[in-house]
């Protein structure tokens, strides 16, 4: 082996076993939990439906919990939307929940919040 080699080989050598040794940096820790939105509902005995909708960042879309989706409910589902509810947690994820007529199809309820989520869509189902 040549001088230059051996020279080459040492020095490649400490310069790995630096990299080794050397710490590296901890990682962000990142606590946020990304939720999923839902769309549920359920016929009350045929007299109405009860909605249980989760919007992950309601507080990008409405100004007071699910206002602007309210509106857009009353639009497709008529104004006879009863025992409204909205409650917002600390990372802005709004949660509501409320009756409508039973006449208020799946369908109807996924173009209401499409039209105040920015054009997200969120496909509801009957649990």
């Amino acid at each position: 082996m040549h001088a230059s080699t051996i020279t080459s080989t040492l020095l490649l050598s400490i310069l790995s076993l630096g990299a080794l040794a050397s710490p590296t940096p901890a990682e962000a820790v990142n606590n946020l939990h990304k939720r999923d939105d839902t769309c549920e509902s359920e016929n009350i005995a045929g007299f109405y439906k009860r909605w249980n909708i989760w919007v992950d960042n309601d507080d990008d879309h409405n100004d007071e919990c699910g206002s602007g989706c309210l509106d857009n409910i009353r639009g497709r589902c008529g104004s006879s939307v009863t025992d409204w509810g909205c409650n917002r947690d600390d990372n802005g994820q709004g949660y509501y929940h409320f009756n409508t007529p039973t006449t208020c199809s799946e369908y109807d309820m996924t173009q209401a919040l499409k039209a105040c989520l920015d054009g997200r869509t969120i496909d509801c189902n009957v649990v």
